[in-house]
């Protein structure tokens, strides 16, 4: 009876583990997309950049929003900021939420010169 206990305990932890290692996992891939469509996007306009930032949310299973998503290029600097909360059931009937953000930027030589802002003015 005792080694029975112990399988379960050992198989609830292991299914807790997995299930946050999978959470994490499409963390880390949301947030990687978001950095290469920043640095291969140098010709692209915000909001091309924040919609293709959402459809590798939606590919990924992401639970990402358009409104917590926020794209800006000020400059040749893009940056992209997002925040999400996933609902993870780390054990059986009982669902966890954790919450995710991610900010990633891109320097761009030779790009278009968007402003999303207007640039501050120096003062003589």
């Amino acid at each position: 009876m005792k080694t029975v206990l112990k399988l379960v305990i050992a198989v609830t932890l292991l299914n807790a583990v997995v299930r946050g290692a999978d959470a994490a996992w499409n963390y880390y891939q949301i947030k990687d997309a978001a950095q290469q469509t920043l640095v291969f996007g140098a010709s692209s306009t915000s909001a091309q950049l924040h919609a293709q930032i959402l459809s590798m949310a939606v590919t990924l299973k992401v639970p990402l929003k358009p409104e917590d998503l926020r794209v800006r290029r000020q400059a040749g600097r893009t940056t992209a900021e997002g925040s999400y909360t996933q609902a993870i059931e780390f054990f059986p009937n009982y669902v966890y939420p954790v919450s995710f953000s991610f900010a990633v930027d891109a320097v761009s030589v030779g790009g278009s010169g968007e402003y999303d802002e207007a640039p501050a003015r120096r003062e003589r």
